[in-house]
């Protein structure tokens, strides 16, 4: 019982501050920054709150998602009440983890979390103290938060430890060689995750009792970056991988010394060739952004950034190729897709191998990368079919499905849906299928982009009609409502000038439905055992009522001179 109750204990405190992640606070964002140190390795900041009409959206859809989340560790709390009150003596401590169960999920609700002391417009942020992970939420009331422990302790029956750092009372519990930290400092909650042996002068850096020399607060770096990346101050973070890779490689007796030696790994005792050549890696990609671009009533806009080394940034941003209609959000259920340039992919790869054969690795950890230019050069020497550098991208629009059953395999009775398939010289493709088809030969396609009957008995059985249509830039195929017309503005749909590498969109609403009902209707668990109509309905309605927050989202991956650019928009729901 002892066990169990301190991990529920800290399952509480951290579900609650990362569930109020966009959790009334007049704070300012200096408040929550001047505890982050400037030369963070990662961090993720909320440093203003998400405007009320957004909230007012977003809480009645949290709170059904909760309650369903709610029904699901009831069930599975359940089969381990059943089996403590079979032991002997046993029905004693199940009915007290109950309270300690019922208690925890009392916190699991917007009222719930209120009433610990998370306030709507609380600041947060998740950052590395070096490598070591710490959270900090502004709380609302810390009286409150600390009686939400207070209240799980006492149906526990049992206090977690405490121990005292400057005058500052925490709780804590031992995890092996790591401690969990909980504490309430300065109207914040704080959660850390420390190795148990460190100094009393390293955890008050840790937990903010002493502030950095220099804190984010005091750095230009956000504003750099928001100001580069076009990120709101909602939210913002990045990854230093170059940090991060220093810290393993080149830090045997500094901020993480403790974390390092509890780890035991063996970076600090590579040569010095070999860790330079482990930073080079750690080169390709020095860091990753993140934020929200844009914030309104409407949609929240977001972007991420995998920082490239110059020369690859430039050599990938050669891969996208034009396909018309790929980028823009089309408006169906669902839409997919990617363009690629396999002779730039080519010309991209041979100039890596050519970089690593010129400037090899020297280091033995790092001879099966070396080696791998030889495996590389074989494969470029395989002879490939012209078609294949004709390629340049596909499309897929779906904007009906009726009649399918993703868990019993069960294709679409009818399907309404349109698909480009973009190249060079279509037309000489389309007479290579002629060859080992008979139907495809009878349509006697041009490339004049026009739409021809496609008649099939395969696509008889899931649509009332289908329609193919050529140009010599592509095929297009269409099928259900409207078919003629949507096969020939596939092929004469724009090409959007930012070319995307992925494109990604659909109706959120009835993506998280679809999935729900499939989740529903799913197979029992890996155990074989059944599952529960109940527990099926409860998983249904979390993924459902996460829908509810959306109309649509999209995402669209591009590349670009400063890298990987992932953009996102998700538009709200009604």
């Amino acid at each position: 019982m002892n066990h169990l109750a301190r991990i529920a204990t800290c399952v509480a405190a951290a579900a609650a501050l990362l569930i109020a992640a966009n959790a009334d606070a007049a704070r300012k964002a200096k408040d929550l920054l001047q505890y982050i140190p400037e030369d963070t390795p990662y961090v993720m900041a909320f440093t203003r709150p998400l405007p009320d009409e957004i909230m007012d959206k977003f809480e009645p859809a949290i709170d059904k998602t909760l309650s369903a989340y709610r029904q699901i560790l009831r069930y599975k709390m359940s089969e381990q009440l059943v089996a403590l009150s079979a032991e002997e003596g046993g029905a004693e401590k199940a009915e007290q983890l109950q309270a300690v169960v019922d208690e925890l999920l009392a916190l699991m609700s917007i009222q719930g979390i209120r009433d610990a002391g998370l306030g709507r417009d609380a600041l947060f942020a998740a950052y590395g103290d070096g490598l070591i992970p710490v959270f900090r939420i502004a709380l609302s009331n810390s009286a409150q938060f600390d009686a939400a422990i207070a209240r799980i302790e006492a149906k526990a029956s049992e206090k977690l430890p405490t121990a005292t750092l400057q005058g500052q009372t925490f709780r804590y519990v031992d995890l092996d060689e790591m401690r969990v930290i909980i504490a309430t400092i300065n109207r914040d909650a704080v959660i850390a995750l420390v190795p148990n042996v460190f100094t009393e002068e390293r955890l008050a850096r840790t937990l903010g009792l002493t502030k950095p020399r220099s804190s984010l607060a005091q750095s230009k770096t956000f504003r750099a970056l928001n100001k580069e990346y076009g990120f709101t101050d909602h939210f913002t973070g990045f990854i230093d991988v170059e940090r991060i890779a220093a810290a393993f490689i080149s830090d045997p007796g500094g901020q993480n010394e403790e974390f390092l030696a509890m780890a035991k790994h063996g970076m600090t005792e590579l040569s010095d060739q070999c860790k330079a050549e482990y930073m080079s890696l750690a080169g390709i990609a020095p860091r990753i952004v993140f934020g929200y671009t844009t914030v309104n009533s409407r949609y929240l806009d977001t972007g991420m950034v995998v920082e490239l080394r110059d020369d690859i940034a430039s050599g990938l941003a050669t891969l996208p190729a034009a396909v018309p209609g790929l980028g823009p959000d089309l408006g169906g259920l669902f839409s997919f897709g990617m363009s690629l340039d396999p002779m730039a992919m080519r010309s991209f790869y041979e100039a890596r191998l050519d970089v690593m054969e010129a400037d090899p690795f020297e280091c033995a950890t790092l001879a099966d990368l070396q080696n791998s230019t030889v495996k590389g050069r074989a494969a470029l020497a395989q002879p490939v079919p012209p078609v294949v550098y004709s390629f340049r991208g596909f499309l897929a629009n779906v904007t009906n499905i009726e009649g399918m059953d993703v868990t019993t395999q069960t294709p679409p009775s009818s399907i309404d849906a349109s698909f480009l398939f973009a190249m060079e010289n279509a037309e000489a493709l389309v007479t290579m299928a002629a060859m080992l088809s008979p139907e495809i030969a009878a349509l006697n396609l041009l490339p004049d982009g026009k739409a021809k009957i496609l008649d099939l008995p395969q696509l008889a059985e899931i649509a009332d009609q289908a329609f193919a249509a050529l140009s010599s830039g592509g095929l297009s195929v269409s099928l259900g409502e409207g078919a003629e017309a949507n096969a020939e503005a596939m092929l004469q749909a724009e090409v959007v000038k930012d070319k995307p590498f992925i494109s990604v969109a659909f109706d959120a609403k009835r993506y998280y439905e679809f999935v729900g009902q499939a989740a529903m209707e799913g197979s029992d668990s890996e155990e074989g055992e059944e599952v529960p109509v109940a527990l099926r309905a409860a998983i249904r309605d979390a993924v459902v009522s996460s829908g509810e927050m959306y109309d649509r989202m999209a995402f669209n991956v591009h590349f670009t001179d400063r890298g990987i650019e992932v953009n996102s928009r998700m538009t709200l729901a009604d």
